[in-house]
């Protein structure tokens, strides 16, 4: 079977590619259901050809089990329920902070080498947005990060610090479209038809700008100790501590090191 990595991949090319079609045709915001399955159809007969020619598939069966599941999910995907922006343009797998578009002649609601910084800090960042609806006058964006994964609960917002994009990609776009811009951020979960919004965006943001400036004081001071993932099995630097670390070496370590971060470590227990 595909990896979920390996799947998410698949996924969002098959997004990407199915919206900028509809884009190019007659904009995914006034696509039937029927429209929208057509269009998902015959990206994914050219999707599917690039990827057997470039990667590794499984065998046949799941191959073909796979690519029926990557279609109901990316229609659920575009025909999940919403009200359109007035005049809608829809974005995809849009770049900001200085990297380029993956695709020559891209459509871009912004320049995309121009720096993002999160307020109050000198931390810039960059990265690609799903997919970015804007109303035709530039007064409403509404973000869509897709997750092929299990949804987060309902009042999960930062997640211990675990779940930055919903903010991080409304920072960016009210660096680049301006602080009038109404955002409305959101984790998107097909599979299940759930939505996430980032709820009471401006407050949030003003937090996750205060608990950032508190780790760049940390980290300029010196102060760089390991975060409760360091136990973690996804931890690639796990070999350099003791055997058995997650049953009582970062256990012992933890009270200690929240003692030496002071507001650093906050976002541990930000939910």
């Amino acid at each position: 079977m595909l990896d979920a990595s390996a799947y998410g991949g698949f996924l969002h090319i098959v997004l990407e590619q199915t919206v900028t079609a509809l884009e190019a045709t007659a904009r995914l915001s006034t696509a039937n259901a029927e429209t929208i399955r057509q269009a998902v159809n015959d990206i994914l007969h050219l999707a599917k050809r690039s990827w057997e020619e470039e990667k590794p598939v499984p065998p046949p069966v799941i191959w073909k089990r796979t690519v029926a599941d990557v279609t109901e999910v990316t229609v659920a995907a575009l025909t999940y329920p919403e009200t359109p922006l007035p005049d809608q343009r829809s974005y995809v797998e849009v770049p900001f902070g200085g990297l380029e578009p993956k695709r020559e002649g891209t459509s871009l609601p912004w320049d995309p080498l121009q720096p993002v910084t999160i307020p109050g800090t000198a931390i810039e960042v960059a990265g690609f947005i799903d997919r970015l609806d804007l109303a035709g006058d530039g007064s409403v964006a509404r973000v869509r990060d897709y997750k092929s994964g299990q949804p987060l609960k309902p009042q999960v917002v930062l997640n211990k610090g675990r779940e930055l994009q919903r903010c991080l990609y409304a920072f960016a776009v009210k660096a680049l479209l301006g602080p009038a811009v109404s955002v409305e951020a959101s984790l998107l979960f097909p599979r299940e038809g759930r939505c996430l919004l980032l709820p009471d965006p401006e407050t949030v943001l003003d937090k996750l700008a205060q608990h950032l400036n508190a780790s760049q004081i940390s980290l300029l001071a010196g102060r760089a100790l390991p975060g409760p993932d360091a136990e973690s099995g996804w931890n690639d630097l796990a070999f350099a501590l003791p055997a058995n670390a997650d049953k009582a070496y970062c256990k012992r370590k933890q009270p200690r090191i929240k003692e030496a971060l002071g507001e650093a470590a906050l976002i541990w227990e930000a939910e």
